[in-house]
């Protein structure tokens, strides 16, 4: 993998990790087209790249950004007080 395709990797995972995790958050008409527009940007991006290595990057740093942006999300939620 070349510079730019670690950066397009690295910035595409964030994103679509974020969008993950705002979809557990949001309310339901508004979810879906979260996870429409997550969808369309893994379909965009598994046809741009056809390695399987760099796929597999994806997926893992996808669940690494999720799992970061969901515990930052809820811990703002929390200082934020009930809603």
């Amino acid at each position: 993998m070349n510079f730019k395709s670690t950066l397009m990797l690295a910035l595409i995972s964030s994103v679509t990790g974020l969008l993950v995790a705002v979809f557990a958050f949001l309310p339901t008409p508004f979810n879906a087209l979260v996870g429409l527009l997550t969808a369309g940007l893994v379909i965009w991006y598994f046809r741009k790249i056809e390695g399987r290595g760099a796929r597999i990057a994806f997926i893992i740093w996808t669940v690494v950004y999720f799992l970061f942006f969901t515990v930052l999300i809820a811990a703002v939620r929390y200082r934020m007080g009930p809603v």
